[in-house]
């Protein structure tokens, strides 16, 4: 009874993309194939759809395909490229609806950056304040990564640098102002940008520069002294 009752699924079940009609001699490069496998999305919260999408066209555009053969690669192996939650996603799709990559980068991306994640994203944005104990630096470095996940944010250089200096405290904004040689809101949306960069330059290079003159004087002192004399 159990034999004749339980569901087998069919061996040649439908896909949701419908394949597009390439050259009898079309093989896909197996090294970006396997690269795409490496590079799974699975659909989580903290998964980036956008990052994913520009990881996989860039290993796609590695092999040169005519138009038609670039099409069915992407539509081809997008599929490999989803585990876990996303893959169960895909695989819930009505059988044959998508017939382009835009029509899956579409759906995917309304799937995993839907319009509610992208408010409360830029709501975020907008009601930045720097965290106790946060520096300068890593608060500007924190609110970069924040407008880099708020895909589309549109928000402006301007924008961007009112909202940064107005979430920092006062005392911070103050050394801000000092740095800057003024108040550093009267500054052009491009100089203030120019301004923060360098200050995040010079904090990741000066420990490397310190660590080489620290070196250069070590050997210095060495190939200066004489080894044979008590002083050396």
């Amino acid at each position: 009874m159990w034999e004749s009752a339980k569901t087998v699924a069919p061996e040649n079940s439908n896909s949701a993309i419908i394949q597009l009609d390439v050259d009898d001699n079309f093989v896909i490069n197996n090294t970006h194939l396997n690269m795409i496998r490496e590079n799974k999305f699975d659909g989580y919260l903290w998964a980036d759809p956008h990052d994913h999408i520009r990881e996989f066209l860039a290993i796609c555009n590695m092999s040169r395909y005519g138009e038609t053969q670039s099409e069915a690669v992407k539509l081809s192996i997008f599929p490999f490229s989803l585990c876990d939650e996303a893959k169960t996603w895909f695989n819930d799709l009505n059988e044959e609806s998508i017939t382009s990559w835009e029509q899956i980068r579409k759906a995917f991306i309304n799937k995993f950056f839907p319009p509610s994640l992208f408010n409360r994203l830029l709501l975020e944005i907008r009601n930045f304040s720097q965290l106790v104990c946060e520096s300068l630096i890593d608060a500007w470095l924190r609110l970069k990564n924040m407008l880099q996940k708020c895909h589309g944010h549109s928000l402006t250089k301007g924008a961007i640098i009112q909202i940064f200096y107005h979430g920092l405290d006062e005392p911070t904004q103050g050394i801000l102002d000092v740095t800057a040689g003024g108040i550093f809101l009267y500054k052009s949306p491009n100089q203030a940008f120019k301004f923060l960069e360098d200050k995040v330059l010079f904090e990741h290079d000066w420990p490397i520069k310190s660590k080489i003159e620290h070196h250069r004087k070590s050997v210095s002192f060495t190939d200066g002294s004489d080894s044979n004399t008590d002083n050396s």
